[in-house]
């Protein structure tokens, strides 16, 4: 090509400030100024808008059209037509400008390539989808060498010599193999509902995945059943997809299917007699009441052996419940409840629960085998390096919110529906509540705190973000539109401390792991037990789990008037965790 390369930050500055006011909009902007108490100029501006979208900059369709626009003749010539000698229209300078931003249209090569700006600038490439795996096992190994094989009989035999083989323990902690045993002895006893209960971050996933391949290692179930695994988020689905894998891999007896439920046919389910078919709640809902798709669930349903519902505080839901009981062999099939979600604030909820797994819970117990209640499970794993200890922290601001009768009233009625979309939003655009948030944020920075911040919104989220890279902050943010690739590497940043604090609204409060995690600060405001004990597991890891022995916990405290009592939006797990900061 011809045509010199640009500068991207320079093309920006020249646009000049009401256009790029305009990009940004000039409310966020002056709100950005504001909390920041920084006199923003063009350069800033630039700069803040190549950070700020990252690779992802001209996926933003009004900066990639004033981009455009402001392209002198002969490069929008080079865009349309890979020559500079050609007339570009308004008509044509339009299409270019509304072009979806994806890999069809050779202009967005040609767009980054005046940028001078490597194909990482692009958007990922569509790729097809895989949802039908193998899972495979170490075993196929052992088999096909012969010494090894020898080796493993000898080995096998000296251990007859002296009783009772040792018990596999599937890399389980002590209180998780009582939890396992605890489970396949009511599975013997054909108890088919059981709940197990286990606080966030602990390896209820592991350990249930564990029992089960234990309890397939004596019947060999797996290979004319199915295994269904249910969880709410894609997220927990791949988490668990992850799990079975690296266990089947040391402790599999063959190899073995592993479906995730989407968008199979019904000959492609035939063609499988077991395995493991792993599914959110709302696509089983959808197949349920969809002709194609029940079909499905019928044929599935004949060879269930086993149901996990992750997150079966969800279960007694009507939706769900149908959906479940429409894959369930009453007189066959095994279900089991996974639950994270605190006991004592929901005694409704809980009795709901405990009486639809007709009361057979397994909860952690001690050493000496003795169940622990309330709050004991999390002084007990905190104590033994499981769970990491809770410093907790508030963030007073002069926000008020005054609650009428009939909100108080809906509230105190069903705290899991939270506080109104419309309160959070003015929350999230409270110049001075987010100026008390970025003077937090800017100590968490300098004590170098791997911190998650849970903001009232996408638009909070963006504009925190923003306010931090103005300052000089390494950070990030993740949002639902944010690629799975993208994603990783911000995770493996946020590990090795390259990036010092993640935004994000909602999408980070189940199924991501970063071990690292040492502040999590909740600028989001939460009635709801289920979402605020989501939100603080991330960082509940303790050092036995690769986490940190000690995490701060940052409340952004409100003054709401009319709840009757503020630790059900503020403090509502401090009395839970407080054994552990007294």
């Amino acid at each position: 090509m011809e045509l010199e390369k640009l500068n991207l930050e320079t093309h920006l500055i020249k646009m000049g400030m009401p256009v790029l006011q305009e990009i940004i909009g000039r409310e966020e902007l002056e709100a950005i100024s504001l909390i920041t108490n920084k006199n923003i100029n063009e350069t800033m501006i630039a700069n803040l808008l190549i950070k700020s979208n990252g690779h992802d900059i001209f996926s933003d369709a009004l900066l990639r059209g004033y981009v455009i626009h402001f392209l002198s003749k002969d490069y929008k010539s080079y865009l349309e037509f890979e020559k500079t000698d050609k007339n570009i229209s308004q008509e044509i300078e339009k299409q270019i400008i509304n072009r979806a931003w994806n890999r069809k249209f050779h202009s967005h090569y040609r767009l980054i390539e005046i940028f001078d700006l490597p194909n990482e600038y692009l958007p990922d490439e569509v790729i097809e989808e895989e949802n039908n795996f193998i899972l495979r096992t170490n075993n196929a190994v052992k088999k096909n060498n012969f010494f090894i094989l020898i080796v493993d009989k000898i080995i096998n035999f000296i251990k007859s010599l002296f009783g009772k083989k040792n018990e596999e323990t599937f890399g389980l902690e002590n209180f998780q193999i009582r939890i396992k045993n605890k489970l396949i002895q009511n599975i013997y006893k054909n108890n088919f509902k059981t709940i197990i209960h286990m606080p966030t971050g602990s390896g209820k996933t592991k350990t249930t995945i564990a029992s089960v391949l234990d309890y397939n290692q004596k019947t060999n179930f797996l290979s004319h059943n199915f295994l269904i695994w249910l969880a709410h988020s894609d997220e927990l689905c791949d988490q668990a997809k992850e799990a079975f894998e690296n266990l089947w891999n040391l402790h599999g007896t063959h190899d073995l299917p592993l479906i995730r439920l989407k968008d199979q046919n019904l000959d492609e389910i035939k063609n499988y007699s077991g395995g493991i078919i792993i599914c959110t709640y709302p696509k089983l809902h959808r197949m349920r009441i969809n002709n194609a798709g029940s079909k499905i669930l019928e044929h599935i349903r004949t060879k269930s052996k086993f149901i996990i519902a992750d997150e079966a505080h969800m279960v007694p839901a009507k939706t769900f419940r149908d959906s479940i009981e429409f894959i369930t062999k009453l007189d066959f099939t095994v279900l089991i409840g996974l639950s994270a979600t605190p006991g004592g604030y929901y005694i409704d909820q809980t009795e709901k629960l405990s009486n639809y797994f007709l009361k057979n819970k397994i909860t952690i117990s001690d050493d000496n085998n003795k169940e622990l209640e309330n709050d004991e499970p999390i002084n007990y794993l905190q104590k033994e390096g499981v769970l990491s200890h809770i410093k907790t922290h508030q963030v007073k601001t002069d926000f008020n919110f005054e609650f009428t009768p009939e909100e108080q009233e809906k509230i105190l009625s069903n705290f899991d529906e939270g506080l109104s979309p419309e309160l959070i939003k003015k929350m999230g655009e409270d110049i001075e509540r987010n100026i008390c948030i970025y003077g937090e944020l800017s100590n968490l920075y300098e004590q170098n705190l791997s911190t998650i911040v849970f903001a009232c919104s996408l638009k909070h989220t963006k504009l925190l973000h923003k306010i931090c890279i103005l300052s000089g902050m390494k950070v990030a943010k993740i949002d639902d539109k944010t690629s799975a690739s993208i994603r990783k590497k911000i995770v493996k940043d946020f590990k090795n401390k390259e990036i010092k604090i993640i935004f994000n609204y909602g999408v980070l409060s189940t199924g991501f792991d970063a071990p690292g995690t040492e502040a999590i600060f909740i600028a989001r405001p939460t009635t709801s037990p289920i979402i605020y004990s989501q939100m603080l597991g991330r960082g509940l890891r303790g050092p036995k789990f690769g986490g940190k022995s000690e995490c701060l916990l940052i409340d952004v405290k409100d003054n709401l008037i009319g709840l009757p009592d503020e630790k059900y939006c503020f403090t509502l797990f401090n009395n839970y965790y407080k054994k552990s900061h007294e």
